[in-house]
């Protein structure tokens, strides 16, 4: 019983000696050093594949410090693109040790708020880190007057930028966006890599894309913000991995009816119309096995399921098959067969 006792003393002082050397500087001290390696060795690392990283997953329905909002990183050993900004996901690309130095630009699908909002730090991050030519975003009609604005927003911040470091060092010109307007078709053909833009149904948003990436018999089609469109699926017809928003109708008419209940008219209204203009997501599992989708993924969820029991009335209908992203889910397309490793 005595030695029992000692044990039981033994393990209780532990967590309290611990606490208390906490509490003291030298160790502070002496821990960050030991871990601030580690931080700041976070390296992405390198794969001859098509890899696809997630960078945000949220919508503007249910925020969550887990998720950012809107973004998907398409990286190859020659190219590294970015599609879509939403809040958080400058954060997400740097804490996932991405290699911004050589960004090569950001593709939007339309200019929600949502999609957009993390442009100024993407810009930032990647300067910083050394990009050395202007970061393009390209966009459909109305992608210059979103440049425009928000170079002049920002200016100041990068002047300040580039005085306190210095011209050679942050070159001012490096710090604005560069706008590259298109029309759907075609946007990039460059070393083995091909992005082709297409329409889609996001009324009354307008204009609104979606993008096919290929890249050496691998396939990749992002949706943006759209409904189930015929469209959509006449260009991920075979596709490896389409990633595409989605709503679940299971989660989101309780919240309508909880507003209503509630007398919060003006939330209520806000999801009734959120409703009509995101894909459902059963009909977007049909739609996906009608296109020989080789990996359907959600992203961009309505409502963000926020907490396990979100979770649970999410999955509840949802084939095996079927992937539900999480910000930081990395996704590689082997060139040369048809395999896909996912890492949670």
């Amino acid at each position: 019983m005595k030695w029992i006792k000692i044990a039981v003393v033994g393990l209780i002082s532990i967590p309290v000696i611990t606490f208390v050397l906490f509490q003291i500087p030298q160790v502070q001290d002496t821990l960050f050093r030991i871990v601030a390696p580690r931080a700041m060795n976070v390296d992405f690392g390198e794969s001859e594949n098509l890899r696809v990283f997630v960078c945000g997953t949220a919508s503007p329905l249910g925020n969550t410090p887990d998720r950012a909002q809107a973004c998907i990183a398409i990286i190859t050993p020659e190219h590294f693109y970015v599609f879509d900004a939403g809040a958080g996901s400058a954060a997400r690309l740097l804490g996932g040790g991405l290699p911004l130095a050589r960004l090569d630009g950001v593709f939007l699908t339309h200019f929600h708020s949502d999609h957009i909002s993390d442009l100024p730090g993407m810009a930032l991050n990647s300067w910083v880190l050394g990009r050395a030519t202007p970061l393009t975003v390209f966009g459909p009609r109305g992608i210059n007057q979103i440049i425009e604005g928000l170079n002049t927003a920002y200016h100041l911040d990068r002047s300040y930028r580039t005085a306190h470091h210095g011209a050679d060092f942050m070159p001012l010109e490096l710090g604005d966006l560069q706008g590259a307007h298109f029309e759907p078709g075609a946007v990039l053909e460059l070393d083995g890599l091909k992005i082709t833009s297409f329409m889609v149904e996001h009324n009354p948003i307008s204009p609104a894309v979606g993008y096919r990436i290929d890249y050496r018999g691998r396939s990749v089609v992002i949706s943006g913000d759209s409904i189930v469109s015929a469209g959509t699926f006449e260009v991920a017809q075979g596709t490896d991995l389409l990633i595409h928003d989605a709503l679940s109708q299971d989660a989101i008419r309780p919240l309508i009816d909880t507003a209503d209940a509630l007398g919060r008219d003006r939330t209520a209204k806000i999801m009734r119309d959120v409703v009509d203009y995101h894909a459902d997501v059963k009909s977007l599992e049909a739609a996906s096995r009608q296109a020989n989708v080789g990996q359907l993924v959600l992203y961009h969820m309505v409502p963000t399921p926020v907490n396990p029991l979100l979770l649970k009335i999410w999955n509840r209908n949802l084939a095996d098959t079927t992937i539900m992203a999480e910000d930081n889910m990395l996704f590689e397309l082997p060139v040369g067969n048809k395999t896909i490793r996912v890492q949670p």
